[in-house]
This record gives C-alpha cells, structure tokens and sequence, in this order.
C-alpha cells in the first residue's frame, strides 16, 4: 500500500498511543501504547484490545470510543466505521456545537438538569416564605 493511500500520516501513526493503556501506565516506563493500522481504517491498541476508528481521516481517539469496540474481533471491524452514536445539535452563542453522547449518558444529562431546576425551585420557595 502506497503511503498516499494511508488514512493517516506514517508520522502521525507513530506518535499516537492508545490513552487507555497510558492511563493505566503512568508509573511505568517504556513505551505503552503503540498503536496498529488495521483493514485502513482502525487503530488497533495490542495491549488492551481497544479499537478506535478513523472517521474521514480523522483518528477518533476516545476512550470510551476504543472501549465500544474493544470486544469486537478484528476481523469483524466494520469498513469504514460508522457513524458515532447519537448527536445531540445545540445553539450557543450564535454558533452551532454537536456533542455525541450515548442515551445513557443524555439520560444522565437530564437527570442532572431536572434535579437542578428542582432544587432552584425549593429554595426559591424556602426564602419566600
């Protein structure tokens, strides 16, 4: 395979590291992490079995994205990765951001708001009365 061809830099593949096994490797030396090119489209950690695709050329190189996939074989990695999991579209300050997140994590998100509204709510009425 040509090296125009790679969906990322020869140099860019080699200072990539997985950030879950140099999470887990803070206090050792060498070189934890090393990544693999697999079917042109994934970057594959060999120490901790996490995938992380490459999505219009563009290493997704999130934990939790190499943990989805991390107990997918190899051989069954979808050519080319799909699209990443539910996004969310907002509107802040003129400009439009999407931030992906998982259901669980939205339903978390919510959890959250309603419970902040809910405590705004009883201390507006602890100091009316």
């Amino acid at each position: 395979m040509s090296e125009s061809a790679l969906p990322i830099s020869p140099e860019l593949l080699e200072i990539l590291r997985d950030p879950y096994a140099i999470q887990q490797s803070q206090e050792q030396g060498g070189d934890p992490g090393r990544l693999e090119l697999v079917h042109n489209s994934w970057l594959v950690s060999p120490e901790t079995g996490y995938k992380y695709p490459i999505r219009d050329g563009i290493p997704v190189m999130l934990i939790e994205e190499g943990r989805r996939w991390r107990e997918t074989a190899v051989s069954d990695l979808p050519v080319p990765p799909p699209a990443p999991p539910a996004a969310v579209p907002m509107s802040a300050g003129g400009s439009d951001i999407v931030i992906a997140a998982s259901p669980k994590t939205l339903i978390t998100i919510l959890a959250a708001v309603l419970t902040t509204l809910t405590l705004i709510i009883l201390w507006r009425k602890l100091n009316q009365a």
